[in-house]
Order: C-alpha cells, then structure tokens, then sequence
C-alpha cells in the first residue's frame, strides 16, 4: 500500500523535528567566578548542572586557574574570554561564532550602546556587572548569568544555560545554594 500523502508530509515533519532536535545547541554559560569561594564545590555545583550541555562558555573573571583547569577537565568544549581578574591576554577579549543560524557573541565588559560589534549580534554574552540580565536592544539579546560564586553586588549566586535552536533562543536560570560554612579558625 502507497503511503499517502499525509502521511509523507507527517513521516517529512517528523523527520525535520528529531533533525532540529537533534541540531540544539545548550551552552553552558558561566562567568566572575571571583571573591570567597571553594573551588572543588563550585565546580562540583557546576557537573552537576552542566552535564547536559554540549560547550561551556566563561565570560571572563576567574580568579583561580584551577576554575578552567577544572571546567576542562568536564571533557566539553571551553570558550573563555579574557576579563579583568585576571586579565590574561592568552585569552581573546571577544569571540564571534555562528550557531543554529545565529551570530553569538561573548565579551566580559558588557558593550556600550551603538557598539557595532554587539549590534551584529544575534546574542551576545558578558559577564563584568555581577548582575542577572537578559535584555534585548535592538536585534540584539544581551544574557549576563552573573556570578555562582555570590561576589561582589547582590549576593546572589547564578550561571545558566542557552538553548540555541534553529534561530530560537532560550536562557534557563540556574540557582545555586549558598556554600556551607567555613569551619571555624577560633579556638574554644
């Protein structure tokens, strides 16, 4: 029996969906991983959470090598971009790339308005303010995760994730608990 033709346009739909699925990018994004922090629990909070991702971006701010070293070590792609503490200039200061049909772009300062680089931009990533944001100006959607590690500002500790999908973006908020505390140095 003949499929009809229904069922061809039902058999291409389905097709196309699993291939635009299976297309999905989910960047991991995170960045200022800075001030008074542990390093081996944050990046344990970080597997936890990143398991699912295919790349881990860093928006610059890491403090302790061992930060990279350690988000290398998930055995995903790493993209860092250099930001201020330190500032590293084996690092680039912005990168460009075209994902799911998409111009994405990461930078640790957050780019001044008229910035015709950021305008170019379907999303660009910064990190430097310590402060959630997910804004769009113009054609372009600004995304700043803030900081896991609660320095500076507000105290609140955050990373994300970025769904890129056949030119559909969305940014998932990822809480993370306060560390627990620093055994005492007093003694009784």
């Amino acid at each position: 029996m003949m499929p009809s033709s229904t069922h061809r346009w039902q058999a291409r739909q389905a097709a196309c969906s699993s291939l635009s699925s299976s297309l999905m990018l989910r960047l991991g994004i995170i960045g200022d991983t800075q001030g008074r922090y542990r390093v081996q629990p944050l990046l344990e909070a970080v597997a936890e959470r990143f398991a699912g991702v295919d790349e881990i971006w860093h928006a610059g701010d890491w403090q302790e090598e061992a930060v990279l070293e350690g988000l290398r070590a998930l055995g995903k792609p790493l993209t860092v971009v250099n930001g201020n503490a330190p500032d590293d200039p084996s690092y680039p200061e912005r990168v460009r790339r075209r994902l799911e049909g998409m111009e994405v772009g990461m930078v640790h300062r957050p780019p001044p308005r008229g910035d015709e680089w950021a305008a170019a931009l379907d999303v660009c990533v910064h990190g430097h303010t310590h402060r959630w944001r997910d804004e769009t100006v113009g054609r372009t959607r600004f995304v700043n995760v803030s900081t896991p590690t609660a320095a500076g500002f507000g105290g609140e500790r955050t990373m994300g994730i970025l769904v890129l999908d056949a030119g559909r973006v969305a940014l998932e908020r990822i809480e993370l608990e306060p560390p627990p505390p620093r055994p005492s140095s007093r003694r009784p």
